[in-house]
């Protein structure tokens, strides 16, 4: 669901090039210590969707980084990336990324930074449907990210890549970190939510939790609040997976994905629930607006 396309054309610092062609710095920041941030958002038939949520979220983390976020219209750049692309009449997955440029090697960050962005699409998996009609297995991380850096979509992704190839070699579609003492927080590219007796559960959003707030997360808690359901951040164990009637991860490009195996394991009757199809609903409601 989060693999991006080698060819075609793509955004670079203001141009449309070749993706063949797009070249960043070898002293580039992002390259050499991950110095950067990320936001990936989905397009349904050329419209970007809860694009100033993404951007406000990219604008926080930047700013809390100190890079400086040049000034652009995000949308029209975007558009004009999927058109090129021949992505208008479908949906796609776009992502902005967003490093503090080149400058002389060094840990500390240059003074006035020259930041690199870039914009990349490709068409979403037409496998995705399938997954989000029967549901998916997911597999349990021996590891965890947390602290105040799990809070911000960074280009250190390596937990993430690492926690995706095990989740692989279990036939997984999503891999769930846990840590230590048997707590769970999120998915390598997913928010997690359980149902247990007509509720939403899912991890809260602080330091220890290690928790990153997804835009399609937020969209959920306000639809499903809206819709009447109750939603609760609390902290999750596996054994409240285990024991669930229900669960679900969340993405902005897999949207709302059923949880039905842990691994061999069955959660429940091992087919999406009610409410986990009523949340689907609400969601797609939403992005046809």
């Amino acid at each position: 669901m989060d693999e991006m396309g080698l060819t075609g054309t793509v955004f670079l610092d203001g141009h449309l090039v070749s993706a063949a062609r797009a070249r960043v710095s070898a002293f580039d920041r992002g390259l050499l210590y991950g110095d950067g941030l990320f936001e990936t958002l989905r397009s349904y038939q050329g419209r970007p969707f809860a694009l100033d949520r993404h951007l406000a979220r990219l604008r926080g983390t930047a700013r809390w980084l100190g890079i400086p976020v040049p000034a652009m219209d995000w949308r029209r750049q975007i558009t004009a990336v999927l058109q090129r692309n021949r992505l208008l009449g479908v949906d796609a997955s776009v992502r902005i990324t967003l490093t503090r440029g080149p400058a002389v090697p060094g840990l500390l960050p240059p003074v006035r930074p020259r930041p690199t962005v870039l914009i990349i699409c490709a068409a979403v998996p037409a496998a995705l449907a399938a997954v989000q009609r029967r549901g998916a297995r997911v597999a349990l991380l021996p590891f965890a990210r947390g602290g105040a850096l799990a809070g911000h979509k960074l280009l250190d992704y390596v937990p993430a890549v690492l926690g995706r190839v095990l989740a692989r070699r279990q036939r997984a579609f999503e891999g769930l970190f846990v840590d230590a003492r048997g707590y769970l927080s999120e998915g390598t590219t997913s928010n997690l939510f359980v149902v247990r007796r007509g509720r939403l559960l899912t991890p809260p959003l602080d330091g220890e939790a290690g928790v990153l707030p997804g835009v399609t997360r937020s969209l959920v808690i306000a639809l499903a609040t809206a819709a009447g359901i109750r939603v609760q951040e609390c902290r999750l164990r596996v054994s409240d997976l285990v024991a669930a009637n229900e669960a679900f991860c969340t993405a902005s490009v897999a949207e709302v994905v059923p949880i039905v195996r842990i691994a061999e394991r069955a959660i429940a009757s091992g087919r999406p629930g009610p409410l986990t199809r009523r949340v689907q609903e609400l969601y797609r409601d939403a992005t046809r607006q």
